[in-house]
């Protein structure tokens, strides 16, 4: 422990570790919860910081570990070094650990930075902890790789080189996704809903591999030197075992298109979160309790606008819930802090039909510009509840204004009309 304690103050990986914490503060207190996509998801949070962790700080604590592991290089030391009481591998471990204490450290505090800035938003639900863990272990083996590479090759150019090498590898593995590589070496860079968590499992193999493999790559130096205390193989063994399994198991296992690698769906919730306004009804997850007050009042808006027309969905469920059949749409939720606007935005976009058949194609209106006819008939609705909706030049203008202009009854006539028209795949009636 006190030979550990020396090194951790001595190495230069706490300089590392520490430029990485105050970057990561930094990284994980400017966003804003209105502008971001994790702050209030608890998954987000998880993987946010997980892919921080894994190409930011990894490639980085990776160069530090090098760097301490050529200091024997450096000082002119190895010759002393390999015929010391502890053996090449030890204290390449000793170095590793060091390293990887420190990273752990900077870690745990952009744990608790991300995971305060998400509770603040909403405390439904619990952290998700298997992409933490996975985080820590692929830190692990891109510390294990700097310290094989920094006590193999004699050159002070070695460090920044395994740094590089680790951040263009995920750079090239972001280009090559459902490859042995991403599974391998992950960086888990996605957007879960709240129908997805994480797959515990995989992650768990992948956190075994990583720490088998990092431990292994550690010995070969000393390997390589044939130092006086060689390695001692059953151990070597072992850890060589464990890394060919759990990494043979990661590339067996398969992707359960079109979902993520490394998450799964949640079961349905016994009783979804489900407000109404008159004839107009919201469902949510439950872990999205905290977007109720916002539901409630963009259902209103949306309930007052579309008022007693029929034919349009009125029946919003959430991403990934069990919708019954019939005036029903999904809800895309995009943002945890998603405000009224957001949703009454979102409503009034599912509250549109969409045609039956998968291969109806579009209906071109001449007197709209040559536009599709579902672009007019969306104009309309949003002109008639006062949303704001796209425009396509004078010629479409004018289409608009005819529905537009029409009396009240007219209006409703033909965009219930144009509704059941849309769904049967047929163009939409004459102008009023």
């Amino acid at each position: 422990m006190r030979v550990l304690l020396t090194e951790m103050r001595r190495g230069e990986a706490k300089w590392g570790a520490a430029l990485m914490g105050a970057i990561g503060i930094y990284y994980f207190t400017a966003e804003s919860p209105g502008e971001s996509d994790w702050i209030g998801w608890w998954n987000q949070t998880s993987l946010q910081v997980q892919l921080f962790s894994v190409i930011v700080m990894g490639s980085v604590m990776s160069a530090a570990a090098a760097w301490s592991a050529g200091r024997a290089f450096r000082h002119r030391t190895r010759v002393w070094a390999d015929t010391a009481a502890r053996g090449g591998w030890a204290q390449a471990l000793l170095l590793w650990l060091a390293a990887w204490l420190w990273a752990l450290l900077a870690y745990a505090v952009l744990i608790a930075v991300a995971f305060s800035r998400t509770a603040s938003v909403s405390e439904v639900s619990d952290p998700a902890w298997a992409p933490l863990l996975l985080g820590a272990g692929m830190m692990g083996l891109e510390i294990a790789a700097g310290v094989a590479i920094g006590s193999a090759l004699p050159s002070r150019v070695v460090a920044p080189f395994a740094g590089i090498f680790w951040y263009s590898l995920f750079v090239v593995v972001a280009f090559a996704p459902d490859t042995p590589l991403d599974k391998l070496f992950p960086a888990i860079d996605e957007f879960w809903s709240s129908e997805f968590e994480p797959d515990s499992t995989r992650m768990l193999v992948a956190v075994a591999w990583c720490l088998a493999f990092g431990l292994a790559l550690t010995a070969l130096p000393a390997l390589w030197r044939r130092a006086s205390l060689a390695p001692r193989p059953v151990a070597l063994g072992a850890l060589t075992v464990v890394a060919l399994v759990a990494g043979g198991t990661l590339v067996a296992f398969r992707t359960p298109v079109p979902d993520s690698y490394w998450a799964v769906r949640k079961e349905q919730p016994a009783q979804p979160l489900c407000v109404t306004s008159g004839g107009t009804k919201a469902c949510l997850w439950p872990e999205d309790r905290h977007l109720l007050p916002q539901t409630r009042a963009a259902l209103r808006t949306v309930d007052s606008g579309l008022g007693s027309l029929s034919g349009l969905n009125r029946a919003f469920y959430a991403d990934g819930l069990l919708r019954p059949s019939g005036a029903t749409a999904e809800l895309p939720l995009m943002s945890p802090a998603a405000t009224q606007d957001d949703l009454t935005d979102a409503m009034f976009s599912a509250a549109l039909p969409q045609p039956t058949s998968s291969k109806c194609g579009p209906h071109l209106l001449k007197s709209a510009g040559g536009y599709p006819d579902t672009f007019l008939f969306e104009a309309a609705v949003r002109a008639r509840i006062g949303a704001p909706g796209e425009y396509y030049g004078e010629e479409f203008g004018r289409a608009l204004e005819r529905v537009t202009g029409a009396p009240g009854a007219r209006q409703d006539q033909w965009i219930e009309a144009a509704a059941a028209d849309i769904r049967a795949c047929r163009p939409v009636p004459k102008l009023p």
